[in-house]
């Protein structure tokens, strides 16, 4: 039991402290080498508040949110598939299919977020940002965030696994995913259809028409080429981002998004990518 806890621990610092690093390493390349060089940054503080904002009522509503997650995930017996983490070979092998299959269904479940009318109402409030940066990445309505976890743990009530391989899954998967809203002028070359960055997906938040529901993809842009939602970006493609027409949240909205006004939630179906 004691060991246990010790690695507990041990993974919980560990990973924190890696998040910390690699968010202020992000923060320098954001000053270096930026696609936007000259952000408000009225808009940066906002995106801080509106992270916080979300923060608070997801700490708020957690409760219930738990109470109708783990009684799905408990209704399907706790996971449907067993994962096994003993020894490197298990242990890699498992990872691997927990990443794909995790990966496969974010694609789709950020795909219907835009489908949708009544998901797209939520998801909008993460598109609104006009200036993208890693705090970015956080900026999703809590209510989005609420919903899908009470009512759609997908991967839970699939998969049992080990905690190691859900933490070492959100590390690796915080690489491509958590970082493609970075402002860096990063260009992957070859490696572009490979992982998902900052080019990449800031082509799905882009205000031109022609990027209009491109580049899904939270890690693998292999979904957008099977699934015919790719656009590869030229060597200096990094559009202006944003709603279409614009909107600037402020704290209240990031309370009430979906809400703001009843005659747009109803008819609410183009956006900006």
């Amino acid at each position: 039991m004691l060991a246990a806890l010790d690695f507990g621990w041990r993974s919980f610092l560990f990973t924190y402290c890696s998040f910390g690093a690699l968010i202020l390493i992000a923060r320098q390349g954001e000053k270096r080498w930026p696609i936007e060089r000259d952000q408000p940054r009225s808009e940066l503080l906002m995106d801080v508040k509106l992270v916080a904002v979300t923060f608070f009522m997801n700490w708020l509503t957690r409760p219930l949110v738990a109470v109708s997650g783990v009684a799905l995930v408990n209704a399907a017996g706790g996971g449907i598939i067993t994962l096994p983490g003993n020894g490197w070979g298990h242990f890699c092998g498992s990872l691997a299919i927990f990443m794909v299959v995790t990966d496969f269904y974010s694609y789709w479940s950020h795909r219907l977020s835009h489908a949708v009318p009544a998901l797209w109402a939520m998801h909008s409030f993460h598109h609104s940002a006009e200036a993208l940066t890693l705090i970015t990445g956080a900026r999703h309505l809590w209510l989005e965030t609420a919903v899908n976890a009470a009512f759609f743990p997908v991967i839970a009530v699939l998969f049992k696994v080990p905690a190691e391989i859900v933490t070492t899954s959100i590390f690796l998967g915080f690489l491509p995913n958590g970082c493609a809203h970075l402002n860096i002028r990063l260009r992957l070359g070859r490696l572009t259809t490979w992982v998902n960055g900052p080019q990449w997906h800031r082509i799905h938040h882009s205000v031109q028409p022609e990027h209009l529901n491109k580049n899904f993809a939270a890690v693998l842009p292999l979904w957008d080429l099977v699934f015919g939602t790719a656009w590869i970006p030229d060597h200096d493609e990094f559009p202006e981002t944003g709603l279409v027409p614009a909107e600037r949240p402020g704290v209240i909205q990031g309370i009430i998004w979906p809400f703001r006004n009843a005659r747009l939630v109803g008819r609410i179906t183009q956006h900006a990518g």
